[in-house]
């Protein structure tokens, strides 16, 4: 598949996971598997994130991470939320290797430091 097609691909999976998180605001939803409906639009903004990177757009493989980061954090799992936030951070930086900042939102304060020591190595 070309980068093209790898884009294309990924711009579905965008919209297929917002299907996703609207739906689990309905209120049967909430009430019968909307964590469920979550779970797989993070999938979905993850796969999406990795077909932007084979297609080297980095800008939309950071905004597809930072989505699956902040559904991340409302599933309250914080190690993939600080994950998909530093993968975001590393696609940002290849997008503009002089560093111009990308706001994701914002990083919890409690998982700053992790993200610097992970973004690092430590």
């Amino acid at each position: 598949m070309d980068n093209a097609g790898k884009e294309r691909e990924a711009v579905q999976l965008m919209a297929e996971a917002e299907k996703r998180v609207k739906a689990s605001h309905s209120f049967l939803r909430g009430l019968f598997g909307g964590n469920t409906r979550i779970e797989e639009a993070c999938e979905m903004y993850t796969r999406a994130a990795n077909m932007f990177k084979m297609a080297k757009n980095w800008s939309a493989a950071g905004n597809a991470f930072c989505q699956a980061a902040k559904l991340h954090m409302q599933l309250q799992s914080k190690h993939d939320s600080a994950t998909s936030f530093v993968d975001a951070g590393n696609a940002y930086k290849k997008a503009d290797p002089q560093g111009k900042v990308h706001d994701c939102g914002q990083a919890p304060h409690h998982h700053r430091r992790d993200l610097r020591d992970r973004a690092s190595g430590h």
